[in-house]
């Protein structure tokens, strides 16, 4: 019985072109949602805004998670990276939620201000 195991470098390389579709995809996605936003006539357009670019960031850490995991040597690797993308999402998470908190804290300031 032959095994007909693909060599590593093959798999690797099939990899990194799907992700590129999808980067694109992705990349397509973000550029029609911007101009979505940018015609908007709603108020929260800038909060709008600036959750999508937080999104795109975030989309952003995956897609170089994703290149970093491609290119791990063995599992020990990869579970290293894992760990390491897993501790700068946490932090991006709490400096996103802080900021949005903010954004959020001004527009609603900004509502229940009297306009002279």
């Amino acid at each position: 019985m032959s095994e007909q195991a693909m060599p590593v470098e093959k798999v690797r390389a099939m990899l990194t072109e799907n992700l590129e579709r999808v980067r694109k995809a992705s990349d397509e996605y973000f550029q029609m949602l911007e101009k979505g936003l940018s015609s908007s006539q709603l108020p929260i357009g800038g909060q709008a805004k600036q959750f999508t670019e937080l999104m795109q960031r975030n989309v952003t850490a995956t897609f170089e998670l994703c290149d970093k995991l491609i290119k791990a040597n063995d599992a020990q690797d990869a579970m290293r990276i894992q760990a390491e993308f897993f501790q700068s999402q946490m932090r991006a998470m709490t400096d996103q939620a802080r900021s949005l908190g903010e954004s959020a804290m001004k527009a609603m300031t900004g509502a229940f201000t009297p306009k002279s």
